[in-house]
């Protein structure tokens, strides 16, 4: 068709049913979103993330894909608002807006629970609003001024420019550790501050989580000998050794401080499927339920998500959905 051939008033129908078109086909892709997340899907694609999946593989912007992704996890969790961004009463931008005011809200005021009567009365107030109507009702409804959210920007290959507010209280914190770390440290601008920080909560975390020997980066063989034992010392390796194997046996999902310091270095600290090193886990690749044992042969770094998308392969997501529920804390 020839939209240059309509008449006007024919091209004002088609214009205003392509945009109920159009809101029907959002909410269908929020619905299609909750779903991908449900299952975890996008693990499979190698993303740590449903907002990962959206901009990587969706090619949404970052701007578009928070949009989406805040809208259909309100609709989730309010499905009553649904047909009201069908109708266009509610746009995305608004759902967007509303949830990040009642996360601030409930930054604010944590031990409080925003009951779901509060919100739909909070929501009601954007209908039909503009962007920024929205924006100054929720800021007249805040009940103290918002701050500044943390921001991440990439400014070069090497470079990202962080921004956050630091309390009174971290600040304090700082200047000790500056002055512990002596003259090096009165030079040190944040930057090289959270760098030296870093390395120090590094080397303590490793030690915390793996013993301070596995910790220690090895020298290659060819630099340096292993001293020889004291009898003291290979009785109490023969200990450990044999203390690892008891609980071994006890519980088939125990894996030994070593083996999780020999996986981690294998895995380089990251998942093995999207390589995130965030929410780690240590995953059996045949699962102890279908006789699946922990050794380093069938263990592997996961993420949450894609730990999830592993059991809902072996399991299915019915049986996955209910351990979910199982292992949520009553409220």
């Amino acid at each position: 068709m020839d939209i240059r051939l309509l008449n006007d008033t024919e091209l004002l129908a088609h214009t205003k049913q392509l945009v109920s078109e159009e809101r029907q086909l959002v909410t269908k892709l929020l619905h299609h979103l909750r779903e991908v997340e449900r299952r975890r899907l996008y693990s499979e694609l190698g993303c740590a993330s449903l907002f990962d999946y959206a901009v990587r593989v969706l090619k949404y912007s970052e701007s578009q894909a928070s949009r989406r992704i805040s809208a259909m996890r309100l609709i989730k969790e309010i499905p009553e608002i649904e047909a009201k961004l069908r109708s266009g009463a509610l746009s995305l931008s608004n759902l967007s807006q509303v949830s990040s005011f009642f996360r601030e809200a409930k930054s604010l005021e944590p031990k409080r629970v925003i009951q779901k009567h509060e919100k739909l009365a909070v929501i009601a107030k954007l209908e039909n609003k503009s962007t920024r109507e929205a924006q100054r009702e929720l800021l007249t409804l805040q009940p103290k001024a918002a701050l500044p959210k943390e921001r991440e920007r990439i400014v070069s290959e090497e470079f990202s420019e962080v921004r956050f507010l630091m309390s009174e209280k971290l600040k304090a914190k700082l200047e000790e550790v500056r002055a512990l770390l002596g003259p090096r440290g009165a030079s040190l601008n944040y930057a090289e501050l959270f760098e030296e920080l870093s390395e120090i909560g590094l080397v303590t975390l490793k030690a915390k989580r793996f013993g301070k020997k596995r910790s220690c980066a090895a020298k290659p063989l060819t630099q340096v000998r292993a001293a020889p034992q004291t009898s003291q010392q290979v009785a109490k390796s023969h200990t450990v050794v044999a203390a690892s194997q008891v609980n071994m046996k006890k519980n088939p999902r125990y894996i030994p401080t070593e083996m999780k310091h020999q996986i981690w270095q294998r895995d380089g600290g990251q998942c093995k499927e999207c390589g995130t090193k965030r929410n780690l886990n240590f995953d059996h690749l045949k699962p102890v339920a279908l006789g699946g044992c922990s050794t380093v042969e069938n263990l592997r770094l996961l993420c949450f998500s894609c730990n999830q998308r592993a059991g809902i392969r072996s399991f299915g997501i019915e049986k996955m959905e209910k351990y979910s529920l199982e292992q949520r804390p009553c409220t």
